[in-house]
């Protein structure tokens, strides 16, 4: 997979940037106590997995792209 541009530019972005057109919703990540730590996003363009980082997220308050959510391991607190 090769992530299209406009995914490109969001790395590294603060998380109030909105999400470019062809990002679709595709849930959230918590911690065991129920906090929000990201917003998942899949791009329809080309197909990357985006996260739009919390407070409590890896890096906070960020946009990231990462691997599919299946292919992450939990986090336990």
């Amino acid at each position: 997979m090769q992530a299209c541009d406009r995914c490109h530019l969001l790395v590294g972005e603060p998380s109030s940037v909105p999400p470019h057109a062809d990002l679709a919703a595709s849930g959230v990540a918590r911690l065991a106590n129920r906090c929000k730590t990201d917003s998942r996003w899949r791009c329809m363009a080309c197909g990357a997995w985006m996260y739009q980082g919390t407070a409590l997220g890896e890096p906070p308050n960020m946009w990231r792209m990462g691997p599919r959510p299946q292919d992450m391991v939990d986090v336990k607190v």
